[in-house]
C-alpha cells in the first residue's frame, strides 16, 4: 500500500480518538449531565432552580422561596445521574449554588383572622410562614367554604411564635366551621374563637379546642361562643386590645341597650341578657378598661341631654360592677347630643342616637 494510503489512515483514526475523547465528547456529556439535573430537579417540583451547566460544574440559578427549599434543590441536583453518560453511575459532576433566595420580612405582631358570616362565607386575612402553609390554609378554606372564600390578602411573613402555626390555622377553620357565624383570631401564641351558635355541645366543643391549645401546641387559647337562652360559659384569658373591642363590637352588634322613656332606668329582659354577656367578655379582657359612653338625640335642650346620657351611662357601668367588673377599670362618659350617627331630623335616626358604646382601651 502506498504513503497516501497510510496517511489517511492515520487521520481517520485520530479522527475517531478525538470525537471519542476530545472536547466535542466533553462538551457532549456536559450537556447531558445537565439535561439529566434539571429533569431531577423538575421531577421533585424544584422548577424554581435551572442550571446552567460549564464542564463538570452545574451552576444552579433562579429564585428559591426559602432556604430550606434552595438546599433541597442542591441535594437533589447533586444526587443526579446521567442514565445516557459513561460511567453514569459516578458523581462526577460538582454544583454550586448560585440561587437567589426570597426575603421574607418579619412580621410583629404576628397575626391572622378568619370571620364567617351568617351566609357561610369567609374571610381571610394576615401571615403564614411559607407557600405552603398559605397554599394549605386556602385549599383548607375553599374545602369547607366552596366559592365563598375571600383571600383579603394572607401574606408570607417570618415571625410566627413557633411551627405548628398553620397546624392551628387548620384546626381553628375547623372549629370555625361548626359555628353559625364567628370569628377567628391570632396573635403571636394567642388564639381566639369568638362567635354564636344556638347548639351548647357546638359550644362545649370549641370550648374544650380552646382549653387544649396549650397543650397540643404551645398556643394560649381563649372562647367567647353565645349561645341564645343560656348563661356565658368562656375559656381563657384575652390579651388583645383589638379583639376585645371586636368582640364588645359583636356582641352588642345591632342590639340596643333600652331604658324607660327619660329616664336612665334600663329596661327588658334583652338590655340585661345583653349586659350580663358583656360584663362576660369584660372579665376575659382582664388587661384592659372599658369606657361606657352614652349618647342622646337632639330632642330637648341640650343640658338635658348632656345629663340624660351621663346617667344612662353610669347605670351601665353600675350595672357591670355588680355582675364582675372591678369599679377601676371602668367609667362613664355622656356626650348628649353632640355625636349623632343619623339624621335627628326623622324617628328613626333619633332612635339611632340614642345608645349606649363600649369603648375598650389599654389606658385611660
Amino acid at each position: 500500500m502506498g504513503k497516501w494510503f497510510w496517511g489517511i489512515l492515520i487521520l481517520a483514526i485520530v479522527s475517531l480518538i478525538l470525537s471519542l475523547f476530545g472536547p466535542w465528547s466533553a462538551t457532549r456529556h456536559s450537556k447531558m449531565m445537565g439535561a439529566s439535573v434539571a429533569e431531577a430537579l423538575s421531577a421533585e417540583g424544584l422548577d424554581f432552580a435551572t442550571v446552567d451547566m460549564s464542564g463538570n460544574v452545574a451552576r444552579l440559578m433562579g429564585t428559591a422561596p426559602n432556604e430550606v427549599a434552595a438546599q433541597r434543590a442542591v441535594k437533589v441536583a447533586e444526587g443526579a445521574r446521567c442514565e445516557t453518560c459513561k460511567d453514569k453511575d459516578k458523581s462526577w459532576h460538582v454544583v454550586k449554588n448560585k440561587m437567589d433566595v426570597v426575603k421574607i420580612a418579619t412580621a410583629s405582631p404576628y397575626i391572622f383572622n378568619a370571620t364567617r358570616d351568617d351566609a357561610g362565607g369567609i374571610l381571610l386575612d394576615g401571615y403564614v410562614p411559607s407557600e405552603a402553609i398559605r397554599q394549605s390554609v386556602l385549599n383548607k378554606a375553599e374545602a369547607l367554604h366552596p366559592g365563598q372564600v375571600t383571600d383579603n390578602k394572607v401574606t408570607l411573613a417570618a415571625g410566627a411564635p413557633n411551627g405548628e402555626w398553620g397546624a392551628v390555622v387548620g384546626s381553628g377553620l375547623d372549629e370555625l366551621n361548626a359555628l353559625e357565624r364567628g370569628r377567628l383570631n391570632m396573635e403571636n401564641d394567642q388564639v381566639v374563637i369568638t362567635g354564636f351558635t344556638t347548639d351548647p355541645v357546638i359550644r362545649d366543643r370549641v370550648n374544650a379546642w380552646a382549653s387544649g391549645l396549650d397543650g397540643n401546641y404551645a398556643y394560649q387559647g381563649a372562647s367567647n361562643i353565645t349561645v341564645p337562652a343560656m348563661a356565658s360559659v368562656n375559656v381563657g384569658e384575652i390579651k388583645s386590645e383589638t379583639v376585645c373591642q371586636t368582640l364588645f363590637n359583636d356582641l352588642k352588634g345591632d342590639n340596643k341597650i333600652n331604658f324607660e322613656y327619660d329616664k336612665a332606668q334600663i329596661r327588658g329582659a334583652e338590655s340585661f341578657d345583653l349586659l350580663i354577656r358583656l360584663a362576660s367578655a369584660g372579665a376575659q379582657c382582664g388587661d384592659f378598661r372599658i369606657r361606657v359612653e352614652g349618647h342622646t338625640d337632639a330632642d330637648g335642650s341640650e343640658k338635658y341631654n348632656q345629663w340624660l346620657s351621663e346617667a344612662r351611662a353610669n347605670e351601665v357601668v353600675k350595672f357591670l360592677v355588680d355582675n364582675g367588673i372591678g369599679i377601676t377599670r371602668i367609667k362613664a362618659v355622656g356626650f348628649g347630643e353632640m355625636r349623632p350617627i343619623a339624621d335627628n331630623s326623622n324617628p328613626e335616626g333619633m332612635a339611632k342616637n340614642r345608645r349606649i358604646e363600649f369603648i375598650v382601651t389599654r389606658s385611660e
